[in-house]
């Protein structure tokens, strides 16, 4: 009986300590019994509201991570030296500047339909008067060198060869076309064209259409050929004739029946730019291999070297939208996309978009250099491009605005 009520008493002093110690502990006190032990506080620091970020670790062991605010930065501009990106031009002319040519003395002379005048501009983009007078609806312009004279072209067919310096005027023949002037200027090359097909030649004169000089005949063969004044002098005109679907041989046509060897392209449709020395064509064609789009091609174009070093550059545009800086180096305005029949149909690309490449001729490699844009286009379709003399500036003229402008190369 005295063993039930001990343990009777037992039972109910382990229950009332139980009791005590879950609803009646002090917190942070030891739940063992018969001892106590300091309240070890561990887990991270709060964390405040704020931008979002990135997560850093701050230097030293066991230290825990932190959000780092993302410094906010605008959207990078276009660079105003050309390096491969989007690049920034400049206008250098206000208006449309037609029939526009780069002089030696390294100004545009270019027809302004607006007030129908001739004008100079330079690269700082001052545009000055080359005459007061006025000329109506000019249908084609061909520049002399040095910029100082021009053949006018009108739409009723009147040709007339006009001096600004001196205010020379002399009327040319209204059978004459595809003006060329000589590298000195003092001479003109053109396609005569009568009516009788034996009345039809590549015929040179002095440069107000004097003295007359018959050099070949053209027959039917006008649509073939191209009278380009070489700048050495040596050739006046090239002929092309299809030797199958997928080429052509040019021939190269000389002052005095000259022999010269002709070169053989992989594809039709040529066409060719002299480089500055003339050792050198650039050329395009097309063919059903390249699905009828132009692709540019490089070859000799000199005495014996005529062909040689034949190839293609794997890029497609006409030689027209490129430029020499020398013999080594080209700028070329290459359209972002080129649909099937292009380089027949070249009306295809005139909204499309280009892309500026440098290709070096001499280890064979192109590369972009230029996505041009400026602060109201963010992009252009080049119709003619021109390198200044010291390679620094790349001039290109814009179809949808006709404007020149002006990029920096370095």
């Amino acid at each position: 009986m005295t063993l039930q009520i001990v343990g009777f008493i037992l039972v109910i002093a382990l229950l009332g300590w139980a009791i005590w110690a879950v609803f009646f502990r002090t917190p942070g006190a030891s739940i063992i019994p018969g001892g106590e032990a300091e309240l070890q506080v561990t887990g991270l620091p709060d964390i405040s509201e704020g931008p979002s970020g990135r997560v850093v670790e701050e230097e030293g062991p066991g230290r825990p991570s932190t959000l780092v605010p993302e410094p906010e930065t605008e959207p990078a501009g276009p660079d105003r030296v050309a390096a491969g990106g989007r690049t920034l031009v400049q206008a250098i002319t206000r208006t449309r500047a037609e029939f526009n040519s780069l002089s030696n003395s390294g100004n545009f002379n270019y027809y302004n339909s607006s007030d129908e005048r001739f004008y100079t501009v330079g690269p700082d983009g001052k545009s000055i008067l080359l005459s007061d007078e006025v000329f109506r609806s000019v249908d084609s312009v061909a520049w002399s060198h040095e910029g100082d004279s021009a053949v006018i072209e009108f739409p009723d067919g009147a040709n007339i060869y006009y001096n600004f310096e001196t205010g020379e005027r002399a009327t040319l023949p209204r059978q004459a076309k595809e003006f060329s002037f000589s590298p000195e200027d003092s001479q003109l090359a053109y396609e005569y064209i009568g009516e009788a097909e034996d009345d039809r030649y590549i015929v040179t004169s002095s440069a107000n259409g004097q003295g007359r000089a018959l050099i070949e005949p053209l027959g039917r063969e006008s649509h073939n050929v191209k009278v380009d004044w070489s700048p050495n002098s040596q050739v006046v005109a090239t002929y092309r004739e299809p030797t199958s679907s997928q080429g052509e041989e040019v021939f190269f046509i000389g002052f005095n029946d000259e022999n010269f060897l002709s070169l053989q392209t992989n594809g039709i449709g040529f066409e060719g730019m002299w480089s500055p020395t003339s050792k050198q064509v650039l050329y395009s064609v097309y063919s059903d291999s390249t699905n009828y789009t132009p692709v540019l091609h490089i070859a000799g174009a000199q005495g014996d070297n005529i062909g040689l070093g034949n190839r293609a550059l794997r890029i497609q545009t006409w030689p027209d939208k490129c430029t020499f800086e020398s013999e080594e180096i080209v700028y070329c305005a290459v359209p972002q996309f080129l649909d099937e029949g292009a380089g027949i149909f070249r009306e295809m690309t005139n909204s499309v978009p280009d892309t500026i490449y440098k290709i070096d001729l001499i280890n064979n490699i192109s590369s972009v250099i230029a996505f041009p844009e400026s602060e109201s286009r963010s992009s252009f379709t080049i119709e003619s491009m021109d390198v200044s003399e010291d390679g620094r500036e790349l001039y290109f003229t814009d179809r949808v605005t006709g404007k020149i402008h002006k990029m920096q190369l370095r």
